[in-house]
This record gives C-alpha cells, sequence and structure tokens, in this order.
C-alpha cells in the first residue's frame, strides 16, 4: 500500500490527534503515545503503520507548547526551554498569536530538517560517528554556559541551575551505579521523575502563585487583543512575524538539525541551546520562542539521519521507530536506500505532508481551544489546571510518593518565582546536569582520569574553545552593560 492513499491519510490525521492528546496532557509523553501504538502498529500495513507514527511524531513534540500557553505547563521537556516567554505572549496578545508563532516555525523548521534529511543524510551520519564523549561534554557545557549568561542575573541563574543539578543527582549514580541523596527511601532510587518536576515547577507553582496575587489585588484587565479573530491573529500577525525573523528561524532550524542528528542528543538540548543563543542577544519572547520552536522541531527530523543511515537511534522515540523497522522486516542502515529506496522517498514525502499539514492544523485547533477556556472564571480554571497536574503526575508511575514531591516541589517554584530565581534556569539544570556528568564520568573512567584527553581530539578543541569565547565575551558584555554611561 502506498503512503499516499486513503488509508495512509486518515492514519496520519488519526496519529496527530492521538500526538496531540499526549504532547499537551502534564504527565503523557511522545514517547508513551508512540509506546502505547506500536502494539497496534505491527498488526497494519507498513505505509499506513508508519503514516500514524510520523503524524504521532510531527504533532507530539509540538503540542508540549499548547499547555505551555494555556498553562504554563510544558508538554515535553523541549518545550520547557520556551515556556515562560510563550506564556507571557499568550497573556499579553493572544494564545493564538503565540501559539501561531511556535507552529508556523515548528513545520517550517521540520521542512529544513526534513529538506537536510534528504539531501545529506549518509553525509551527516558520518560526521555523528565521529562524536565521542569528549565533543559531547563540550557540548552539553556549551549548552549550560549559554543558559546561565542569558538569565537577566547571572547569579540567580547560576544559582537555580545548581538546585536543579542537585534535584537531578537523587537516586543511582549514572557511572557507577551507587544510590547517593535518597535519605534511605526507596521511593527516591529511581530519582526524581523529570516530569513530575515540570509539572510542578511549572504547573502547580503557576497555580498558587495566582491564587497568591489574586489575594493581594484585582485580576488584570482583559487583553483587547484577545477579541481578534483566532485565523487573523494565527495566520495573519503570527504569520507576518515568522516571515520577518526567516533568517533568525533558518539558523535555529540548521542549529536543531545538527544538534538533532547527533545520537543521543535529542530536540531536548537544540531547544535549549537553541534559545539561549537568541537570549544571550537580547532577542524578544517572540524571537526565544520562534527559536525554540524551530529548532525543536528541526532536531526531530535530524534523529532520523542516523537511524535510517546508519541503524543507530537519535533519540528515545527513534529507537521505538527502530525496532518497529525490524519487526517489519525493514533493516535500516546504507542497505536501506539500494533496497528500499521508493519506501525512503514515500516516507520523506509523508514527514512535509505532516508538517505542511498537520502542525498548522493541530495548532489552529489548539489556539481555538485556549481562547475558548480563557472565558472560563479564573477560580474554575485554576482548580481545573491543579486536577490534571494531580492525575497526571500519578499516572506516570501510579506512585502516591509523587503527590507529596509535587507539592513540596510546587512550593519549591512559589518560592523561587517570587524570590526572582529563573525556573526555566533550574530546569536546564535538570536536563543537562545529568548529561553532563555522564559524559564527564565516562571520558575519565575510559581515560584513567587524564584530564589531557578532553583537549586530544580537534572538534572536542574547538568546542572547548567556543566555551572559553562565549564565557569571556559575555562577562565583557555584562561589564560594559554595568558601567554609568557618560553624561
Amino acid at each position: 500500500m502506498s503512503f499516499f492513499s486513503l488509508e495512509s491519510f486518515i492514519a496520519m490525521i488519526l496519529g496527530a490527534l492521538y500526538g496531540v492528546l499526549f504532547g499537551s496532557l502534564p504527565g503523557l509523553t511522545a514517547t508513551l503515545a508512540i509506546s502505547l501504538f506500536i502494539p497496534i502498529a505491527i498488526f497494519l500495513d507498513p505505509a499506513v503503520a508508519f503514516s500514524a507514527i510520523i503524524g504521532i511524531t510531527a504533532t507530539a513534540i509540538f503540542a508540549g507548547d499548547i499547555g505551555a500557553t494555556a498553562m504554563r505547563i510544558p508538554g515535553t521537556p523541549a518545550s520547557a526551554a520556551y515556556t515562560e516567554e510563550i506564556h507571557q505572549i499568550g497573556k499579553e496578545r493572544s494564545p493564538a498569536f503565540a501559539l501561531g508563532i511556535s507552529a508556523l516555525s515548528s513545520a517550517l523548521g521540520s521542512l529544513v530538517g526534513i529538506a537536510i534529511l534528504i539531501g545529506g543524510s549518509l553525509g551527516l551520519a558520518q560526521v555523528a560517528k565521529q562524536f565521542s564523549s569528549f565533543e559531547y561534554f563540550w557540548l552539553v557545557l556549551l549548552g549550560i554556559v549559554s543558559g546561565v549568561f542569558a538569565s537577566p542575573s547571572m547569579a540567580k541563574g547560576l544559582i537555580a541551575f545548581g538546585v536543579g543539578m542537585l534535584i537531578a543527582t537523587i537516586g543511582y549514580d549514572p557511572a557507577l551505579g551507587t544510590p547517593r541523596f535518597n535519605f534511605g527511601n526507596p521511593n527516591l532510587l529511581g530519582g526524581i521523575s523529570f516530569i513530575v518536576a515540570l509539572i510542578a515547577f511549572f504547573g502547580v507553582a503557576e497555580v498558587l502563585n495566582n491564587i497568591y496575587s489574586y489575594r493581594k489585588g484585582p485580576p488584570p484587565a482583559p487583553n483587547p487583543n484577545q477579541n481578534r479573530s483566532v485565523a487573523q491573529e494565527f495566520f495573519g500577525a503570527a504569520g507576518r512575524l515568522v516571515w520577518r525573523e526567516r533568517r533568525l528561524l533558518l539558523r535555529s532550524s540548521l542549529l536543531g538539525t545538527f544538534i538533532g542528528f547527533l545520537p543521543g542528543a535529542g530536540s531536548d538540548l537544540a531547544a535549549w541551546i537553541s534559545s539561549n543563543f537568541t537570549r544571550l542577544r537580547r532577542g524578544s519572547k517572540e524571537q526565544v520562542t520562534l527559536s525554540g520552536a524551530s529548532s525543536n522541531n528541526a532536531a526531530v527530523a535530524g534523529t532520523w539521519i542516523p537511524a535510517l543511515s546508519l541503524g543507530i537511534p537519535g533519540d528515545t522515540l527513534t529507537a521505538i521507530v527502530l525496532g518497529m523497522f525490524l519487526t517489519m522486516g525493514i533493516t535500516p542502515g546504507p542497505d536501506l536506500f539500494a533496497k528500499n529506496l521508493g519506501f525512503v522517498v514515500q516516507l520523506y514525502m509523508a514527514f512535509i505532508l505532516a508538517s505542511l499539514l498537520m502542525m498548522p492544523l493541530v495548532g489552529y485547533l489548539g489556539a481555538a481551544l485556549i481562547s475558548t477556556l480563557l472565558r472560563i472564571p479564573l477560580r474554575l480554571l485554576l482548580g481545573a489546571v491543579m486536577g490534571l497536574c494531580l492525575v497526571g503526575t500519578y499516572a506516570i508511575n501510579r506512585n502516591p510518593f509523587d503527590l507529596y514531591l509535587l507539592v513540596v516541589l510546587g512550593l519549591l517554584g512559589l518560592l523561587m518565582q517570587r524570590g526572582g530565581f529563573p525556573v526555566g534556569q533550574l530546569i536546564l539544570g535538570m536536563v543537562l546536569g545529568p548529561l553532563l556528568e555522564q559524559y564527564l564520568m565516562m571520558s575519565l573512567i575510559k581515560t584513567q582520569w587524564d584530564l589531557t584527553a578532553f583537549f586530544s581530539r580537534p572538534v572536542a578543541v574547538g568546542l572547548a574553545v567556543c566555551n572559553l569565547l562565549l564565557i569571556v565575551g559575555m562577562l565583557w558584555l555584562r561589564r560594559q552593560r554595568a558601567r554609568p554611561s557618560n553624561p
């Protein structure tokens, strides 16, 4: 059966709607969506099954922005990179404008990633093979340095990052396998779930902050832009902004694709690095959102480069998809293009179709739904959000202990908000902190603690120099801004 049959197109639409459900609700992830679909997919025709999978992956990652816009709860770790900005745009302008920026830049970023996937799969996959733990260490450190300097207050950003990294150390040591900081509680041996932390720091903390603000004064006046039609904001105003920022979009998409095709890096790292670089340039909220969303979805296409070319998964999603390939008798790798070229071409076309149709359609429907929800009284809306937070947290592991963690972390998130500490940098510590530790320990163990090995490879040296230049440049820039202007 062809990818362009009616059955395949219906499967793509149903997969996209299914992906939106999992991507937008707290506690439900794109990986879970694909995992639950696999038992059904193995009984379907390959074209129908992969059409649905492409629909799921095209929308589940983007749909994390819907929860971030409406409730300040990112549905995916990648969406957490620019949750503050997209939520503020939704409050100050309109949810349709915020999701319009996200959906349109996601679709265009995905198309850039697909173009590179089509044109340079084999060549880029060979580049990815040159990356070892040394190069990954410097790349992750680059993301951390950019994130800390992107904070308005470097001291508070560094403290928030340290708190996030400290939280991430709870559980088993990734290198030595010994338990640490679990206080003798077996519930903490596996660490604190990242999704629980996302829901707590963004969702619960936001609800508590709204209650606190509501008691201190009257609710804010309604935004006049909310009265404009969803189509005007989504396609009109947001479309014009995306076109004006097309150069930024292209740069972010290329960066996202490059990070995406590195095995193990994924869209999370791409979104954080890209959005932080835009913050370093003092970009607006709209530019940060556009940068993060485009690189996020370009990285999704990038993860398929090593998967199709070498049979190496770029992230968890493509690892599941590779298992699906093998189950259906299709062997990924260089021979895939020689033996199943027609299938690969149709796979590429399905990616393009999903990017052009599914993301804008899903974004528009999400914007219309949020615009309707805003008419609900604030007290009812906060109660519904808190209910979703509790249900989503319990659904992850079905462990009541996670609910206690939710309360504790939510209160910590509220205190950080009230103290002016950036929650984004805390999440950055939870995302990149464990990766930094993992690649550091891997490198030290295999070189018997020889620190000079970090500078023994050309690409590693280049990334180390980039880190040094970024630190020196941002310290100089901050010093220049701190000087009083001459009269």
